[in-house]
């Protein structure tokens, strides 16, 4: 029994020597990370341009893109929006939404559309109005030219951008 309870102490004490020996060759992540070097990253144009967008910049939409983005500066401030399109069917409802918004801005090119899910509602609202009364008669030129959306408009209170 003594014999056992020796090999059994010698095979735990050779363990612990091996554990700590290979504890001592370990090298920490914070090391490697901090360590010298260097990262090279290669990415599309496009992802470039995306990741340099700001709220605060908007690139104009005449359709001109020599490469080089001009931008204007917009302000956000509280003004008025029209709500063309509302749903929250799981199936139809993305879809219905970018068929209206096509639609509207065929229709009204002059006007900025803008397209949002805030869950389970997919909504389309247009225009950027400082008061209600710009927002109301762009209303009734919408509802004159698409009576099919006359369930779905009305004003609303919104964050608009302003294009200086």
């Amino acid at each position: 029994m003594a014999a056992s309870i020796r090999a059994t102490l010698c095979t735990l004490a050779l363990f612990a020597v091996a554990l700590t020996v290979a504890a001592e060759n370990t090298v920490s992540i914070c090391a490697q990370i901090t360590g010298a070097g260097n990262i090279s990253i290669d990415q599309p144009e496009a992802l470039a341009r995306l990741l340099e967008y700001s709220p605060a910049a908007i690139v104009p939409e005449n359709g001109d893109d020599d490469g080089e983005h001009q931008r204007a500066t917009a302000t956000a401030r509280t003004g008025y929006r029209i709500q063309v399109f509302d749903d929250n069917n799981p199936r139809t409802a993305r879809s219905e939404a970018e068929n209206t918004n096509r639609r509207v801005c065929a229709s009204f090119p002059a006007l900025r559309s803008y397209m949002s899910f805030n869950s389970p509602y997919w909504r389309v609202k247009v225009g950027d109005f400082r008061t209600r009364g710009e927002a109301e008669a762009a209303m009734a030129e919408i509802r004159a030219a698409l009576p099919y959306l006359a369930p779905h408009l009305r004003v609303v209170r919104d964050k608009i951008n302003i294009v200086d």
